[in-house]
């Protein structure tokens, strides 16, 4: 598992975030178990697991909203465990947007500068700038409800920025958008976000937010991390059948590796490779399934159609193969989309499939 604190550029500084063996126990129940992480400067990590997982309880507890049973947080080379929110330097929003409803848009971003007892020039230059930034200065005077849900979640992260905090929080940012406004919005998050280099760590259930988003994804399970990583080591090479199947569409097939290396399932599906001995699950994904042509290269096979759905830019088949069921994203002929029960040779391509040990089984 890569749980560490060592997944960090080389030469990378100190930490802006880091958690160091953080638990949180509810009695008898166990909400985050011994999770370790550290953050860089201007860094965007995602928190990606299923409901119940430990992400919101673990943002929270970098937040300073929830105590750790254990373990330490530390933020800019301090403890921050035990100290309650105001003090800690950071920036939330939350899933609600929680603005101040009888409170004007420049109010609302203001608000955090008004009690850390700014001047009204300083106040006014930060509420202007801020609105600047996030692209909606005509709208100072307005109320939140006078406001799109797009334009309520920008204000959100203007007062959060308006602090300069040293990490910004967010807590399912797009889950009250509808899908349309939540692609635009995660891609202008992103670039404000990269425009003022703030470390920010972010919790989604939401496997593409992640993916699109993130320099590094923590994948949570049962409150411990299973996978630390890039999104590209994420998806291409995943540590465990939990992970493959949590990030993207994958198809997973078990059996065992033979003392040559070589896999072999109980279907009949084989690769050849060098992987540990013992028993394992190989990850298929749709991108790894191919229609059989000449000077194809993989394993052929023949499949018949389960399923087939038309997307328009391509075709998504539910293929049987040996009783396995996979999945292929294929570019038919225009008019030509496979039906159910139809033959197709198909080749998989074993140089790109993963095989993962068995829970339990010595790497």
């Amino acid at each position: 598992m890569s749980s560490n604190l060592e997944n960090r550029p080389d030469d990378a500084g100190d930490y802006v975030v880091e958690l160091q063996s953080v638990s949180r126990h509810y009695g008898d129940t166990i909400a985050v178990a011994n999770v370790s992480l550290g953050m860089t400067r201007g860094e965007l990590v995602c928190l990606l697991g299923p409901s119940g997982c430990g992400k919101t309880t673990t943002l929270r507890m970098v937040a300073g909203f929830v105590e750790p049973t254990s373990g330490t947080v530390r933020i800019n080379n301090m403890d921050m465990t035990h100290l309650p929110p105001y003090r800690r330097d950071t920036g939330m929003v939350f899933q609600s947007y929680a603005l101040f409803p009888h409170m004007t848009v420049a109010e609302n971003i203001a608000f955090g500068l008004e009690n850390l007892k700014w001047n009204r020039a300083d106040r006014d230059k930060r509420v202007s700038e801020m609105l600047t930034l996030v692209e909606l200065p005509h709208l100072a005077e307005r109320l939140p409800a006078q406001l799109s849900g797009g334009q309520q979640q920008r204000i959100a992260l203007a007062r959060a920025l308006a602090m300069r905090p040293a990490v910004l929080l967010l807590d399912e940012p797009f889950s009250n958008l509808d899908a349309q406004l939540r692609v635009r919005m995660r891609e202008e998050l992103r670039e404000v976000i990269r425009g003022v280099d703030v470390t920010t760590l972010f919790v989604t259930h939401d496997q593409e937010e992640a993916l699109t988003m993130s320099d590094r994804i923590v994948v949570m399970n049962a409150g411990r991390i299973e996978q630390i990583g890039s999104p590209g080591d994420i998806y291409e090479s995943p540590e465990s059948t939990f992970v493959a199947k949590f990030i993207g569409w994958c198809a997973v097939v078990e059996g065992t590796v033979d003392s040559t290396g070589n896999f072999m399932s109980k279907s009949g599906i084989n690769l050849s490779g060098s992987w540990q001995p013992g028993s394992a699950s190989a990850i298929v994904r749709p991108e790894q399934v191919r229609i059989s042509s000449e000077g194809a290269f993989g394993t052929p096979a023949q499949a018949r159609v389960v399923e087939s759905h038309y997307y328009g830019g391509a075709t998504r088949v539910i293929l049987e193969v040996n009783g396995e069921h996979l999945m292929m994203h294929e570019r038919f002929p225009f008019g030509r989309h496979p039906k159910p029960g139809e033959a197709l040779s198909i080749t998989l391509n074993t140089s790109e499939i993963r095989v993962v040990p068995t829970p339990g089984t010595p790497r």
